[in-house]
């Protein structure tokens, strides 16, 4: 009989586990619709879409949750400033910060290894984000944004001029004036003048503005620099056919060298697109206002002359010239007013090395209006001194959101820095105020989250040599430990190893161009 007693209880357990089993897996199916219900109304309060890395970075692992120090008290203290920051923006469109899984994901589309020789040698321009971001291409995001702006704009303008009495919907990005609020762009640095037009063309719908004809009389006397991303043959944005009337607007175009303003104000006056919105303002822009030096005879349109040329006892005869230095801060207060209401629709930045200080010259007052910002980063001029990480804080600060700018392709630098972000090597941001235009900057944000899905989105570096792989694996922007990996900056003993090899590789560098220059001064004799 006992025998027969426990088979019957044997029998019955497994059944008693299963219902346990049963029951424990709905009462989970029931907490996770109850977490994706409340997350559903949060963001409907907030007029934000909910998406998939939110719920991810509630429900993956440990390691895949935002990336905060070891210890509970450094845990709760970053949270705290978290949350700070987030305050301080005002602003609930701000994207969350990269998980851990993120930034890997990032290093194997831009390989930190390939960087390694750019800390040494940044002019061999091998950097995996050198080489994705040496030539930004808009179109997926900019260019879309705007067209979408350009057919609001012809709707609007159908509606007023076929039924005046017919309401026109406002619920756009920008302010209405008249139908829509003038256009306006700085372009500070903006050499032969090519982007500055495209970006004229793009903010006002004007079909007339070429670059064709801009290039035919930019080069009339067949001396004009070549362009490193030939501008002057890219896509121009592609304006609707039925646009009557463009849009109201200007484009200042800051150009400090003078055979190069020469020609474009000769250009400029001789398409009349002046009268369209383009303007040329002779002057250098940084964070001081004053005067400063630049050389006559340096060639049109070549694209390495800035404030470094004559500056630090480099000035010799040859910089004859002094051309006014100007702040955006008091630019924008004497030819836009205090109306601080009113955008700066695109501030494109080109000065060969000293672009933070052109915003730290435009100052918060300026930043705040400005919708969408392009600026340069590498190792010439003020960068030597200033580290990315500083600035794409100070620009969080005012309500943007900054990315690597590649074609077609962001990796965001906003909440996921990276240590070997901090190597000074040539690139291209792009950031856009989150807050002035949400639309633009879900954009960008989903060509980000999008790159993040494909299992290679990049790195189409130079590829290193073993030696040089050997040598990359021990340095610190290799580590995956996190607090390593996302620090601020390279440490001193790292770049001071660097510069002693830099400085090397210097001296070889121009000795080998003294000795070619030699050989051909003696040919000729």
């Amino acid at each position: 009989m006992r025998i027969k007693t426990n088979n019957k209880q044997k029998r019955k357990c497994p059944k008693i586990l299963f219902t346990i089993l049963i029951s424990f897996i709905l009462s989970m199916v029931v907490v996770t619709i109850l977490v994706l219900l409340l997350l559903l109304n949060n963001n409907s309060a907030g007029g934000n879409a909910i998406n998939a890395s939110m719920i991810a970075s509630l429900l993956l692992p440990d390691d895949n949750h935002h990336l905060t120090p070891m210890d509970d008290n450094n845990n709760n203290n970053n949270n705290n400033n978290n949350n700070n920051n987030n305050n301080n923006n005002n602003n609930k469109n701000r994207p969350p910060d990269c998980t851990l899984n993120q930034l890997k994901k990032v290093r194997r589309q831009l390989r930190p290894d390939t960087c390694f020789e750019a800390i040494e040698a940044p002019f061999y321009q091998t950097c995996s984000f050198t080489q994705e971001t040496k030539c930004p291409d808009v179109t997926n995001y900019l260019d879309e944004y705007y067209q979408e702006l350009q057919q609001e704009y012809l709707e609007k303008t159908i509606a007023t001029t076929g039924n005046g009495d017919k309401d026109i919907d406002t619920d756009i990005d920008t302010a209405t004036y008249d139908i829509m609020e003038a256009f306006v762009g700085l372009s500070v640095g903006c050499n032969k003048g090519f982007d500055a037009l495209n970006t004229l063309r793009r903010g006002t719908f004007d079909a007339s503005l070429s670059k064709h004809d801009w290039g035919m009389e930019m080069t009339k006397d067949g001396i004009l620099h070549q362009s490193v991303c030939a501008q002057n043959v890219t896509l121009s944005f592609q304006v609707l056919p039925n646009i009557v009337q463009p849009r109201k607007g200007t484009v200042h175009c800051f150009e400090p060298v003078p055979a190069t303003v020469k020609k474009l104000q000769t250009a400029n006056r001789n398409l009349g697109y002046e009268a369209k919105g383009y303007k040329v303002i002779h002057a250098a822009v940084s964070n001081v206002t004053g005067v400063d030096y630049f050389q006559s005879k340096s060639r049109p349109g070549h694209e390495n002359g800035g404030l470094g040329n004559c500056r630090n006892d480099v000035r010799n005869v040859e910089c004859d010239v002094q051309v006014q230095v100007l702040t955006l801060a008091d630019y924008v207060k004497e030819h836009f007013g205090g109306n601080d209401s009113s955008s700066i629709h695109i501030l494109q930045i080109d000065v060969e090395g000293y672009d933070a200080d052109v915003l730290l010259g435009a100052g918060k007052d300026v930043l705040e209006r400005v919708e969408y910002l392009e600026f340069e980063y590498n190792w010439m001029g003020s960068w030597k001194n200033q580290h990315l990480y500083d600035v794409i804080e100070m620009l969080d600060d005012v309500d943007f959101t900054c990315y690597w700018a590649g074609n077609q392709k962001l990796w965001r630098l906003t909440g996921c820095w990276q240590l070997y972000f901090d190597v000074h090597a040539w690139s291209n941001v792009a950031c856009v105020n989150r807050k002035r235009v949400p639309r633009l900057a879900m954009k960008m944000e989903n060509i980000f989250q999008q790159l993040l899905l494909m299992e290679d989105g990049g790195t189409s570096a130079t590829t290193i040599t073993k030696g040089k792989m050997m040598r990359a694996s021990r340095h610190e922007i290799m580590s995956l430990d996190p607090t390593m990996m996302t620090s601020k900056y390279l440490s001193p003993e790292a770049i001071s190893r660097a510069m002693v090899k830099r400085n090397k590789k210097i001296r070889i560098k121009a000795a080998a161009v003294a000795a070619a220059a030699a050989v051909a001064k003696k040919k000729k004799e």
